[in-house]
């Protein structure tokens, strides 16, 4: 019986695939989920109806939305 890795674990992954409950596990609220997944190319997988994001693409999106202390913050 194989362990399902964390959401925290899959992030050193950049191929890995997260959903809504992985990004919930991240500690993002529901209306954060919504943005990530709007500002994210969403993977459409045949079959099924849920969103999915590529670890790549999350993470490329958090850093460019980082506050770097030298921009101003709207």
């Amino acid at each position: 019986m194989s362990v399902r890795p964390s959401a925290a674990e899959l992030l050193a992954n950049p191929d890995a695939l997260l959903n809504r409950s992985r990004l919930r596990e991240l500690g993002l609220e529901r209306r954060a989920i919504d943005a990530v997944l709007r500002a994210c190319p969403v993977v459409a997988l045949p079959g099924y109806s849920r969103p999915v994001i590529r670890v790549r693409d999350y993470l490329a999106l958090l850093e460019d939305s980082t506050h770097d202390g030298r921009t101003r913050v709207r």
